[in-house]
């Protein structure tokens, strides 16, 4: 778009600004000095939520070969948990998501605490400032430590919003860097912006490398840089076979940028919690999921859940190991990976559970095995015939993993469903809508 044109009537031409500053930072000394520990720091930041401090029991690699994919398996020890609601323990069911909260980690946030010459552990609080809009709430809870906010609140590698870039052009002494910061935030520069911030994925980490005569208010850096949000991951035990540990099973992410192939997006969180060693903690709290398995143990059980979408199916197949029976209903799992010898997550468990009977049948999609592509949606449809008979037995539909995945296998089950059930398309269409809202297909799915 074109840049703002001067008002009518000899006003002043319009200009860009940064939004106004809010919040003042009040360093504190003394006894106040003392920021608060992490996790009531981190409480205060999800007020909604029974935050807790696990510690790490276990991190290992699943893949076969991690160079073409790290996937990571973590067990949080709920026995050391500290609660921030009195100190309960971490309780969960199966299939449960754990939100964990990102962590930049320690050498990035004393990087940019030295870049911005302010010490890690200096403690402040925020002030509303004299003119601010009345009842403006804080970027972040204070008093808590320059670590803390660096660490654990601001998302210094997001790409940069355009208010962050116009405070920062008003924080350099140089007057090149300063045109260039506020070209990026500008009507004319629009395409720059997509393509060197979006695309390239620029945040105020390097942003401030980038542009060194930069010494930005850190208030206003608090209050414009894009805020940490928690990570859910499906818990991939039962507290039934795992009653002191949640397990989680994390793909790394870490791929070149599309468009960008020279530059590496990473995943703040997978990143964090590949990394993490025994004893480590994290901060988590439990969210219930939409998985639940179905009260009639002769109800037959459908699971699609290729990669790290096998986590909820891992957790109910520990569930009903347990068992001192196996259940009547038919128990058939679908699994997709790239290759047997590279990505078979968890084989041994799955062999094992098919020896036991907790698995009746097992279905695994390899995408490049051979010439020819097989992804599960593939499977799902040449089990067209079989599946329909399941679903005529008050068969459990369940599918967790990417959206494009997912579109594919309901489309394919559709597909069986007109075929097989005798019906047109409408009415597939319809079967299929009816066993969501009977909650007998449920979908967590992610993009």
């Amino acid at each position: 778009g074109g840049g703002g044109g001067g008002g009518g009537g000899g006003g002043a031409p319009f200009t860009l600004a940064a939004p106004a500053a809010q919040f003042e930072a009040e360093w504190l000394g003394g006894d106040a000095a003392v920021p608060p520990p992490t996790l009531s720091f981190l409480a205060r930041c999800q007020p909604k939520h029974s935050l807790h401090e696990l510690r790490v029991a276990t991190n290992r690699e699943l893949a076969s070969l991690p160079q073409h994919g790290s996937v990571r398996h973590l067990e949080l020890d709920l026995a050391c948990s500290g609660g921030s609601s009195g100190g309960a323990t971490c309780a969960y069911a199966t299939a449960d998501d754990l939100a964990v909260c990102p962590d930049n980690g320690p050498a990035l946030a004393a990087k940019l605490a030295s870049r911005l010459g302010l010490a890690p552990a200096a403690t402040f609080a925020l002030r509303p400032r004299p003119s601010a809009a009345g009842g403006a709430a804080p970027p972040l809870p204070t008093p808590c430590s320059v670590e803390q906010a660096l660490r654990y609140h601001a998302d210094v590698r997001a790409p940069a919003p355009k208010g962050l870039l116009l405070m920062l052009a008003d924080a350099c002494s140089d007057g090149a860097s300063s045109a260039r910061l506020r070209h990026l935030a500008s009507p004319a520069g629009k395409e720059e912006y997509a393509a060197h911030i979006s695309r390239d994925g620029r945040g105020v980490a390097e942003l401030l490398d980038d542009f060194p005569s930069c010494s930005p208010p850190w208030s206003s850096l608090l209050e414009l840089c894009p805020k940490l949000t928690p990570r859910y991951y499906t818990i991939s035990s039962s507290p039934a076979s795992d009653p002191h540990r949640a397990h989680l099973t994390v793909k790394v992410l870490r791929e070149p940028r599309r468009g960008a192939e020279a530059r590496t997006k990473e995943g703040v969180c997978s990143t964090q919690l590949e990394g993490l060693t025994a004893g480590a903690p994290a901060y988590v709290f439990v969210r219930p999921s939409f998985f639940t398995l179905p009260a009639d143990p002769a109800a037959p059980i459908v699971m699609v859940g290729p990669g790290t979408g096998i986590a909820p199916f891992r957790a109910f197949l520990r569930e009903l190991s347990t068992a001192a029976v196996p259940r009547p209903g038919h128990v058939r799992l679908y699994f997709g990976c790239r290759r047997p010898e590279e990505d078979y997550l968890y084989e041994g468990e799955l062999a094992e559970h098919l020896r036991s009977g907790a698995l009746s049948s097992l279905r695994v999609a390899f995408s490049r095995a051979k010439a020819q592509k097989v992804y599960v949606q593939h499977l799902v449809a040449a089990d067209g015939a079989e599946l329909w008979g399941m679903l005529q037995r008050d068969a459990h539909f369940y599918i967790c993993g990417g959206t494009a995945m997912g579109r594919d296998v309901v489309g394919a089950l559709q597909r069986a469903v007109a075929a097989h059930g005798q019906m047109s398309d409408a009415a597939a269409e319809g079967y299929v809508k009816e066993l969501q809202a009977k909650g007998r297909l449920t979908q967590e799915l992610w993009s």
